[in-house]
């Protein structure tokens, strides 16, 4: 991949009557209903030229595939990852005298955290490159549905604010098996398609949920090994940590994973709400291998978003732990040790201009005096979190010990839909009005223009 820090610019300038048209779609797609888009989500896996060569559904698609406009890719990430202003944080635990600081980020967005750790973000590939968009740290940054889909040119321009150009190509696979699942080499990431990539920093959420134990007085322990996680014996004798009270390091760490999953599904999901309201076709899947689309066989010429990986004979799979400068691990290499790391962490909440600085924006009516009262870890705390961390690094060479760094496994495609194949081989329903108000108007966007790309 070639990185860069340059923000993508509309792949071509849009004309009055443009803007028009996609401010028209923009209020039938903000206007389509909620349940008509719940069940009218289907996989709509046939688009334009695409070909099923054998067996009872061949058939050839006779259109070019035609890529995503500026305005189409604009709502989807919109409904992926939008920003929608505030969320409202935990406002009481039991296990903290003041407001509950288990939130690592305040951002409120379409999808839901664990914790309001909020850290999963989104690459998506297509013909025109591929591209990173994060707003995890955005804060409020204004909401999308006001300052973005009230003026379908504030939202396009919204939505490039916070997408990083990482390539001007799409991320190339070699056809067949291992990169692709048999079911999906003939249809997934080909010419005309967007493949939407979400991705989470299971590193950081462990690192979240390591001090929200602790802080519960849990010891956690490695069920693994038969001991505590660490030389915890300072905390058990202060009381900081109850021996008695064990978190099972395997599990604790199956159920972070399982919470990135959720956002990533989440996030996948929302997108194919989305491609209803707008009458595309695409699905939502796992067929692509997310360590070849990561970049671990950049040493055999496929570079895929080209992240670091680290190898171990004993690890089964290769580990993910960052794509330098763009999405990075809360472990070596991006930190010296794990102390930096936790550190790290703890200043993203407690430092200036984190979370809960009293000076800074939030949710709340009274910011300064609402943050005020959150409770900042004690120092013996933070040094237990940092025993357990160095202790699971040590252990197993890696953070977290038994699940990857960073995780991605779900996908969303969007493509224009074929619907003469779901004509020829379907019942009447296959797809919506809204596939067929698509289909039309670049059918007639095409003929506009021969031999252009409409």
């Amino acid at each position: 991949m070639n990185a860069g820090n340059e923000t993508p610019e509309s792949r071509q300038p849009a004309s009055p009557a443009q803007i028009a048209e996609w401010n028209a779609l923009l209020s039938q797609a903000t206007d389509f209903p909620l349940f008509g888009a719940l069940f009218g989500r289907r996989s709509r896996r046939f688009g334009w030229g695409m070909e099923i060569p054998r067996g009872p559904f061949k058939f050839k698609s006779d259109k070019t595939p035609v890529a995503l406009d500026d305005f189409e890719r604009a709502l989807l990430l919109a409904a992926g990852l939008g920003i929608s202003g505030w969320h409202n944080g935990i406002p009481y635990s039991d296990a903290e005298a003041g407001l509950c600081s288990y939130s690592a980020r305040l951002t409120g967005r379409t999808l839901p955290s664990a914790a309001g750790i909020g850290n999963a973000d989104l690459f998506y590939t297509e013909d025109g490159g591929t591209y990173f968009v994060s707003t995890r740290d955005a804060g409020a940054g204004g909401r999308w549905d006001q300052a973005g889909l009230s003026d379908v040119e504030r939202l396009i321009a919204t939505v490039q604010a916070h997408t990083r150009r990482l390539s001007d190509t799409r991320i190339e696979l070699p056809r067949g098996e291992p990169f692709y699942s048999a079911h999906n080499a003939w249809n997934a990431n080909v010419p005309g398609s967007t493949v939407f990539v979400p991705i989470a920093n299971v590193s950081e959420e462990l690192l979240g949920f390591l001090f929200i134990v602790a802080g519960s007085g849990y010891t956690v322990w490695d069920d693994r090994h038969g001991r505590a996680a660490g030389a915890l014996e300072p905390y058990f004798k202060s009381g900081l940590l109850n021996p008695e009270k064990k978190y099972a390091l395997s599990y604790m760490e199956q159920y972070i994973l399982s919470c990135c999953a959720v956002e990533m599904g989440d996030m996948g999901h929302n997108i194919s709400l989305a491609l209803q309201t707008l009458g595309l076709g695409g699905w939502f899947y796992s067929g692509i291998s997310p360590f070849a689309l990561m970049g671990a066989a950049a040493g055999q010429g496929i570079p895929g978003l080209g992240f670091r990986f680290q190898t171990d004979p004993a690890w089964g799979v290769p580990n993910p732990v960052g794509l330098d400068g763009v999405y990075e691990g809360y472990c070596p290499p991006y930190y010296p040790d794990m102390r930096a790391a936790v550190e790290a962490y703890y200043e993203l909440k407690f430092g200036q201009g984190g979370t809960y600085d009293p000076t800074g924006p939030g949710p709340y009516r009274d910011n300064p005096l609402a943050k005020a009262a959150a409770q900042r870890p004690e120092s013996a705390l933070v040094e237990a979190v940092v025993e357990t961390a160095d202790y699971i690094y040590r252990t197993y060479g890696k953070f977290p010990g038994s699940v990857p760094t960073l995780f991605t496994r779900f996908y969303t495609q969007a493509h224009r839909l074929e619907t003469a194949f779901y004509d020829q081989f379907y019942a009447p329903g296959a797809y919506l009005t809204t596939h067929q108000d698509n289909v039309a108007r670049w059918l007639h966007k095409a003929a506009a223009a021969p031999g252009e790309t409409p």
